[in-house]
């Protein structure tokens, strides 16, 4: 299976590191770094800040774990398929 998702490992996270990306510049998502690791997704070429509302597909939190690095992972790759239509 092709790797979709660059996503750094755990110590990034753990440095208190945010990450942002997409794929085909159309299925973007961005990690923050806070008490949990705070995963939002949207679509459309715009950033986060200037998105409409509709377009933002979920928001969702995971703990600030190395397992739970691996759920949010496996989340985007499932919200992914769901949208795989629309990229």
């Amino acid at each position: 299976m092709e790797k979709v998702f660059d996503i750094p490992g755990f110590t990034y996270f753990a440095e208190k590191n945010n990450y942002t990306g997409s794929v085909h510049n159309i299925f973007n998502y961005k990690i923050v770094n806070g008490d949990v690791l705070t995963v939002t997704v949207w679509m459309g070429k715009f950033c986060l800040a200037k998105t409409p509302e509709e377009d933002i597909v979920d928001v969702k939190e995971f703990e600030k774990t190395p397992e739970g690095l691996e759920e949010l992972k496996s989340w985007l790759e499932s919200e992914l398929e769901k949208k795989k239509n629309d990229i």
